[in-house]
């Protein structure tokens, strides 16, 4: 068995389980109407996400979701769950049932 080609596998399914999880919590913001600079709490985020993940990979990235949010500017970690900022608010208004990831196609 290739080792390296098993990782690569394994690095790009994490990666998209990054991304999948980071836009999960986007529509957790979406779904609860969160505003700018408001912060939407994790007793909220928490079921969302189980909800919507059915095999809870979440739990497995769910830091590094939160760190691409906050490299992408999108939300910032708050001690009671996430504040949306400003351009978070903006992608989510062009969201629209979209994915995230072609608005800021590189």
């Amino acid at each position: 068995m290739d080792m390296q080609n098993m990782d690569m596998e394994h690095l790009s399914s994490n990666t998209a389980n990054i991304e999948n999880t980071a836009l999960l919590i986007l529509k957790a913001f979406k779904t609860a109407g969160t505003k700018a600079d408001e912060v939407l709490p994790w007793a909220e985020i928490y079921p969302f996400l189980n909800k919507q993940d059915d095999h809870e990979h979440f739990r497995d990235v769910q830091k590094q979701a939160e760190e691409h949010l906050r490299n992408q500017a999108y939300a910032i970690p708050d001690p009671e769950g996430l504040r949306l900022t400003d351009v978070g608010y903006k992608a989510l208004q062009e969201m629209d049932g979209q994915d995230l990831s072609q608005s800021n196609a590189r």
